[in-house]
């Protein structure tokens, strides 16, 4: 899971990964919850920088934070949203599936039992 997290757009910036990272990167469900997350919490935010403070402000509005990221405003909807569905449904229909190859094991055993 680490791989996943590290690659996912958080701290690893999708621009600056190696290309032989590429498969953990488009893998990670990280990647594309974070990546719907950030175009919903910053696409067009302006961003209150007071002038007259010591701080200084780093990103004016929202959609400046999305291009450190490099994060495409259009890709909320595919392959984000897709990929976690897709990623989702295929993960439980292999749970699935081992949960039901465990109950057929299990039931094989009691009746070999019953019938010793």
């Amino acid at each position: 899971i680490l791989p996943f997290f590290i690659f996912g757009g958080l701290y690893q910036n999708e621009a600056s990964t190696p290309y032989y990272f590429y498969p953990i990167k488009y893998l990670s469900w990280f990647r594309y919850g974070f990546g719907s997350l950030i175009i919903n919490e910053f696409e067009d935010l302006q961003l209150g920088c007071d002038n007259s403070s010591t701080t200084r402000c780093v990103f004016t509005n929202g959609n400046e934070v999305l291009d450190y990221y490099n994060i495409d405003t259009g890709d909320i909807w595919f392959p984000n949203l897709v990929a976690v569905l897709i990623m989702g449904t295929g993960y439980l229909t292999i749970s699935v599936f081992i949960l039901w190859l465990r109950v057929r094991q299990t039931d094989k055993g009691a009746e070999e039992k019953k019938t010793a």
